[in-house]
């Protein structure tokens, strides 16, 4: 099973691949973990600054982790990938898309304390989301003509602004076994 996950920021995306994995015995791999441990190597503390002053005008950040993401699909069969170009990168994976409100998104990252997240509370949250997935955005937009939040992209879109975890896998789950049975 190959599943893909993408999202905006604070969307659950790290929450939803811990509990896939563990129902469904799968490998986890996630761009994010990889780009705020690269943040920090830099030098960045804020994984927003990161993104817009140095992600964008070094594309080959990007293109190095999108190649490992095509490379670990095509070479790995049971595993869901975290990240926001997956669905690009791992074609023949279900696609699934979550998405958020940036209220609910905001308090999500800034009750976790997240060490690369500097916001000092929801308003700077609020923003720091907005500006950082507009980053992404643009980049992949620049780097390869796709658009990361397309619903066309995906085989499943959930809104995870109130649901529990538990209510997000069971959504994923009915979507896989009517997949499963056509």
């Amino acid at each position: 099973m190959k599943l893909t996950l993408a999202g905006p920021p604070g969307s659950g995306k790290s929450t939803v691949r811990r509990l896939l994995a563990d129902k469904y015995g799968l490998e986890i791999r996630s761009t994010g973990d990889f780009m705020r441990q690269m943040s920090l190597e830099q030098g960045f503390q804020d994984i927003t600054q990161f993104l817009t002053e140095f992600v964008t005008s070094h594309p080959e950040v990007d293109r190095k982790i999108d190649e490992a993401q095509r490379k670990f699909g095509e070479e790995n069969e049971n595993f869901v990938l975290d990240a926001h170009l997956g669905f690009h990168c791992v074609p023949d994976a279900c696609k699934i898309l979550l998405t958020v409100s940036e209220e609910v998104a905001a308090e999500r990252i800034f009750s976790a304390h997240r060490a690369t997240e500097g916001a000092k509370n929801i308003e700077e949250s609020i923003h720091a989301n907005r500006q950082r997935y507009l980053t992404m955005r643009q980049n992949f937009q620049r780097l390869y003509g796709v658009d990361i939040a397309d619903p066309a992209n995906f085989d499943l879109i959930i809104d995870t602004s109130q649901l529990t975890p538990e209510g997000i896998l069971h959504q994923i789950d009915t979507h896989l076994l009517e997949q499963d049975s056509q």
